[in-house]
């Protein structure tokens, strides 16, 4: 993307090219009004800047670019602009310790600078073409492993229809069956990335067989990060349950009344995933 590390007045953050700025996550329906209001948060970011070197009101002015960046980083990630939202997260951070430096104008002037190169990049930029082209190269890649452990037939055939676009699915109809195939996996040198678990099944249930996975990963030197990430897919909503799969060592717990909804969120929380864009559709009850 060449992004490069650079440093302004003390301040540390990646400032990729406005030119290479990530694109294809914009919402392209309200571009246009982000670019126009940008444009007035910009000039005001700009007067506050300027201000902060006059000794009127200096925390007045202070204030006005906390107000400023928060906007920015508000509309920029409503509006899939990433690489403007983190800057700006990553500055108001950095804000009081810059003050204190005495290089709060300065910076504050050349990421000004910065953001309006990205916004003649936007202004200009096929965003559409930029979206088909990375859900291309996102086809060309390879599909993570899932490993479905359910006993119900229905519910392993609903779990595919959901992860079938980004996994590769295996299916084992008890726990011990479900262990054996992961042990397998890790002789082979080819893990699963996820594991969806049933709580209620013959053989071994499900919190047997998340404490076996995670013994056998043990055993296998596996760790923290490292480690199967396991979603417990349960019609199991009491605490209890829930507690004892989290001691365990499971990941998430999503309910299946709600699979449909949420599988996939908890599966972009856990890191395997990224949202793109999001769109819902919305009727009147």
């Amino acid at each position: 993307m060449g992004n490069k590390k650079i440093t302004i007045g003390g301040f540390n953050c990646e400032l990729p090219s406005p030119q290479t700025v990530v694109i294809e996550n914009i919402v392209e329906d309200v571009l246009a009004t982000y670019i126009e209001e940008m444009d007035s948060l910009l000039s005001r970011l700009e007067l506050a800047a300027m201000s902060l070197e006059s000794d009127s009101d200096f925390d007045g002015a202070f204030g006005e670019v906390r107000r400023v960046l928060h906007s920015i980083k508000g509309d920029s990630g409503m509006c899939g602009v990433t690489d403007v939202q983190n800057v700006c997260h990553d500055l108001e951070s950095e804000l009081d310790e810059l003050r204190r430096k005495g290089s709060l104008a300065d910076t504050l002037l050349k990421v000004k600078d910065w953001m309006e190169g990205v916004i003649r990049h936007l202004s200009t930029a096929d965003v559409k073409e930029a979206r088909r082209k990375g859900m291309e190269q996102n086809k060309s890649k390879p599909k993570l492993k899932a490993l479905v452990i359910d006993d119900d037939i229905v519910c392993r055939e609903r779990l595919k229809m959901l992860l079938q676009d980004f996994f590769d699915c295996t299916f084992a109809c008890n726990g011990r069956e479900g262990l054996l195939m992961y042990k397998k996996s890790l002789q082979e040198g080819a893990p699963y990335q996820l594991i969806t678990l049933d709580i209620n099944m013959p053989e071994m249930n499900g919190h047997e067989t998340l404490e076996a996975v995670r013994k056998l990963e043990e055993q296998h030197g596996i760790q923290g990060l490292d480690v199967v990430k396991v979603i417990m897919t349960t019609s199991e909503s009491s605490s209890n349950h829930v507690f004892a799969a989290f001691r365990e060592g499971c990941e998430a717990y999503v309910v299946k009344a709600d699979m449909g909804g949420k599988l996939l969120d908890a599966v972009v929380q856990l890191g395997l995933l990224k949202v793109v864009k999001v769109q819902k559709d919305y009727v009147i009850d």
